[in-house]
């Protein structure tokens, strides 16, 4: 959870907002499922990300906002 935890540190500390995390998308199988999940500083759609579970997604998506942020 370290890239997810960084993110919001950052967000509520430059702009004052908690991210919010939304699954996009979901395909595949039951037992092979893959997600998009998008992080947003309130109406803001900063980045996606995509993993094997939810969490794996938000974690890739706290990673790629704190890269399009420039706050790594």
């Amino acid at each position: 959870m370290i890239q997810k935890s960084l993110f919001q540190e950052k967000a509520q500390d430059k702009v004052g907002i908690t991210p919010s995390y939304e699954t996009v998308k979901e395909q595949g199988p039951d037992h092979d499922k893959h997600f998009t999940v998008a992080v947003k500083l309130g109406s803001e759609l900063v980045a996606e990300g995509t993993g094997k579970s939810k969490q794996e997604a938000e974690q890739d998506a706290a990673e790629n906002g704190l890269k399009k942020k420039g706050w790594q």
